[in-house]
This record gives structure tokens, sequence and C-alpha cells, in this order.
């Protein structure tokens, strides 16, 4: 469709939706529907289909006759900026990759590359080792081989997590109490991806924080805490995400099993170890502009733990970082045009 836009204003482009999974074009519509829109900015969608096609235009609604992307590219208005919000994994390699390296667009948030290894949680736990960061004992497990590793997680002991190596949303994740479960943990883990880690389960406080840049200068926010408790000692995806009876994504968890408390109530001691740990991740990976951490608590030790990273950031007002905005008394607008327009002074 032809783009009839405001050519004083700079124009960012959100790239949302997803070309294979419709789970992973229902989650992108879902959070990128409700993007701000920033003084100076002007907004187009790019949505992709799992069909492959394409579509350009004004609104985040889906359009009624997506096309092949090398006829919505030809369609394209100078583009100063991209948005992703795309959740798949080639959304966040490939298709990250498409438009920051390939076309040239300048681009919020991190690139492909670190989106590859942030994914990647073996990766991650092993980049965390390496900075001093703490992460709790355990191993990676190729299903693909026959080589079993019953010795090596017996010796973590119970209870364990069993987790997909790459799955978001906490797809395929069990808490293994005892060794009768671990059969059945493998398999739920594996419909996920053939590399599932298995690592020690930390009992205790669960606590989400993020890293903002903002003038060059980077920033540790309030935290959210997740309350897990006896009956719900971790955040599974029905505490996540909101699906109707076809299986299809309706919003987000109320959250009524494990409710999420923003500004965290973190002492100091507990808040440097957090900020240390997460900035040292930040520059690690190498991220861009903001980052999103994870991390458990030992009841027993008050240790803090790493459990893993996401670089997710919609700048909508479901997200998690924008809920941390507003325990900080940052405003969210006003936040985005700055953080984007550094992008684009960027290049």
């Amino acid at each position: 469709m032809e783009i009839n836009h405001d050519t004083s204003k700079l124009v960012a482009l959100q790239v949302m939706g997803s070309p294979t999974l419709e789970f992973f074009y229902e989650l992108s519509l879902l959070y990128a529907s409700s993007v701000v829109q920033p003084v100076g900015f002007e907004l187009l969608f790019l949505i992709v289909y799992p069909s492959g096609k394409w579509s350009l235009s004004d609104s985040p609604e889906p359009q009624p006759e997506p096309q092949d992307l090398s006829v919505v590219l030809q369609s394209l208005p100078q583009i100063d900026l991209v948005v992703p919000h795309l959740f798949c994994p080639a959304g966040l390699t490939a298709y990250r990759s498409l438009f920051g390296d390939v076309l040239g667009y300048p681009m919020v948030g991190s690139g492909s590359e670190v989106l590859t290894v942030a994914q990647n949680k073996h990766l991650t736990r092993l980049i965390a080792n390496d900075r001093g960061v703490r992460v709790a004992p355990g191993l990676l497990i190729d299903l693909r081989s026959n080589t079993r590793a019953e010795k090596n997680w017996s010796a973590l002991g119970f209870p364990l997590i069993v987790k997909p190596n790459q799955s978001d949303n906490s797809d395929g994740l069990t808490l293994v109490r005892n060794p009768t479960e671990m059969e059945a943990a493998l398999r739920l883990a594996g419909q996920y991806d053939d590399e599932v880690i298995v690592e020690k389960y930390i009992p205790g406080r669960e606590i989400r924080g993020a890293v903002i840049e903002l003038d060059g200068t980077l920033r540790v926010l309030p935290f959210i805490e997740y309350l897990v408790n006896d009956e719900h000692p971790i955040r599974l995806a029905e505490d996540k995400l909101r699906t109707d009876e076809d299986g299809h994504v309706a919003g987000q968890s109320a959250k009524e099993n494990v409710p999420a408390v923003c500004p965290a109530a973190v002492d100091d001691a507990l808040t440097e170890q957090l900020g240390t740990m997460m900035l040292t991740m930040h520059r690690a990976l190498g991220c861009r502009d903001y980052s999103l951490y994870d991390f458990r608590v030992d009841q027993s030790t008050g240790v803090p733990y790493l459990l893993e990273a996401g670089l997710f950031w919609s700048f909508g007002e479901k997200s998690m970082i924008s809920t941390m905005l507003e325990a900080a008394d940052l405003e969210l607008r006003e936040v985005t045009r700055r953080m984007w327009l550094a992008a684009v002074n960027r290049g």
C-alpha cells in the first residue's frame, strides 16, 4: 500500500510478526501493538506472517493482502530506524541481520550476533562463569547422543531444573524433584530443543533486573520480584502468557499464581551484587541500549545466581522494562525518544 508520511519526522519501522510459527506471530503482535510513539518520530509497521508474506502499513493491525518481502521493500519510504519485535529464532537472528547488517538500517537494541549468543543458555552460562558471574551448577545434555549423563546430573543433587537450551517463556521447563521424574522432563524439554540444560534448583526469591543506556551511561533500573511460593516454586508458561481455548495467545498472564511486585524490596547489599552482575553481563555479551536478566537468590545464603539473559523490549506499556521505568519515575515515551534518537545517530 502507498504510505503518506510526515517528512519532518524520523521514521521508525516496527518489524513484527513471525515467518515461522503462529505462536511467535501472535506474541509479537501482542507486545508490538502497544509501542509508544515518541515526539519527533513517525511509526510504520512491517509485519511478517507465518506464511512468509509481509505487509506494510501505518497500523499494527494485520493487513488483508500480504506480499513477498522483495515487493514490500520497494514501497518503503526513507527509514531512519528499525525497532525489532520478532521473538522467533529466525526473527531474533537472521532477520535482525537482514535489516541491520545487509540492508544497513540503524537498529535499536542488540545486534543479531549478540542475540545468537544470549538465546543460547549454555553459551551465556559459559560467559558468565568466565566473567565471575555466579550461575547454578549444571551441565548441557545433547539428546541426540547415545551417551547418557545420569551420573553427572545425579552428582548435582536433586531437585534440578531441566529446560531447553534455546527456548523462552518457560516452554519445556520442569522442576525435577527425584530421579524418577527425569525422563519425562527430558522428553518435554526435547520437544523444543535437542540440547537441554540440567542445573541445580536454587530455592529462594526470583528477581528480574534490567540495564538501560541513556546518553552514553548505563543505568540499573528498579527490580521486579516474582513471588514464587511453596505451591508454585517456579514460573511456568501459564504464569507468563494467557491463551484461549484454542491455544492462541490472548494476553499476558494475570500472574495470580506468582504475583509480580515492582519495585522489589531489595536491600543495598543485594542491589549492589545484582547491579554488578548485570553490568558485567551487559558488557560481556556486547549488549546495546538495554538488557534484561533473571536471578534466583538462595533462601539460605542470600547469594544471587544468574538464570538467563533476555534482550527484549517492545517499548510499550506491557513490557517489563517499561514497568521498571515507571518505578524509577522515568517517563516511557521520553526514554524511548532518547534511546531511539541515539540509535539513529549511531547509524
